[in-house]
């Protein structure tokens, strides 16, 4: 694994410099804790409990078992967080442990409720599984596919962070008046103000919201609204519902050490759960780099799924993957 502080890569520095520009060395200097370097959530633990355990935290001997099983290999076939190709074809990062915090060993990032899964309410459940379903039959056109194969996801910089197994790195850039938040995975930057206490009208709707920032002694606390309905965390959003018409996102970032950050988070979204659910995720320092992320590049697997669809319907039309 890749555990030292990094050094500040492009383009996330180039895209920065206006922040940095004028600030000079006061700008570079906070009062509170730096977040600057590069950092990993990779990890066997993931947001949702998996049906190996029952239980949040595990004994060694049970972890040593999973681990045992997982490290080192991809999510299984039928997996959703593995990808069309199939597992070797991808570059996972699994060959990692459990995640440690305080002491124990966690089965799930989420934390509450105590099943240690999302709480989606009866509604959003069934549009979750109808979106499922209508993925695997309508191909008349990109619309009906999902932003992931559109190249077109911005969930990864958060809020809230997570992880999945593939592309799990993270570069903070840090002012006195920002922090920036830049994912390896489709190169995405959310920039948090530090120096605002105001959040815009509620009629102003951004892809990540609105994300501002305070210090709580040593923490970080941010606090995220205005979110655009369709970039809310998830997908199952039921029909007719804005499901960021109350969605407020509280992060805490908390430095342990010079290699360790403690991010908890609370999501309350009562448009698409039944509670507010918090989570903890361990982020560990990490070498680098941070790599390019080329999505669109290669995307063949829309081209190819939309061109077949065509073919079905007795019309020909080629794609880049013919």
């Amino acid at each position: 694994m890749r555990r030292t502080v990094g050094t500040l890569t492009w383009p996330l520095a180039a895209l920065l410099a206006s922040l940095l520009a004028g600030g000079g060395a006061a700008a570079r200097a906070p009062r509170h804790p730096d977040f600057t370097g590069l950092w990993s959530s990779s990890s066997l633990t993931e947001l949702e409990r998996p049906d190996d355990f029952k239980t949040l935290t595990v004994t060694e001997a049970e972890a040593a078992a999973f681990e045992k099983a997982h490290r080192g290999k991809p999510p299984a076939i039928g997996d959703p967080n593995n990808s069309v190709g199939g597992p070797d074809t991808d570059w996972w990062e699994r060959d990692v442990g459990l995640a440690r915090i305080g002491g124990q060993i966690r089965t799930s990032w989420i934390v509450s409720p105590a099943d240690g899964a999302r709480p989606f309410t009866p509604a959003a459940k069934a549009a979750q599984k109808a979106r499922r379903m209508r993925q695997r039959i309508e191909l008349d056109g990109p619309e009906s596919r999902d932003l992931d194969e559109r190249c077109a996801s911005l969930n990864a910089a958060g809020p809230p962070l997570d992880n999945g197994g593939v592309n799990d790195n993270f570069q903070f850039v840090q002012t006195r008046d920002h922090l920036a938040i830049y994912a390896e995975w489709m190169h995405v930057v959310r920039i948090v103000r530090l120096a605002d206490a105001t959040h815009p009208a509620p009629a102003v709707r951004l892809p990540m919201g609105d994300s501002i920032g305070h210090w709580q002694g040593a923490a970080l606390v941010v606090e995220t609204t205005n979110f655009r309905p369709r970039d809310v965390y998830g997908d199952a959003v039921p029909p007719q519902v804005d499901p960021a018409a109350d969605m407020r996102i509280v992060e805490r970032f908390t430095r342990l050490s010079a290699g360790e950050i403690l991010y908890a988070f609370e999501v309350t979204n009562p448009a698409q759960d039944t509670q507010t659910w918090r989570a903890e995720m361990l982020l560990h320092a990490t070498r680098g780099p941070i790599y390019e992320y080329a999505c669109h590049e290669g995307n063949y697997a829309l081209a190819n799924m939309l061109t077949g669809a065509r073919r079905l319907e007795g019309k020909t039309v080629q794609g880049p993957g013919r």
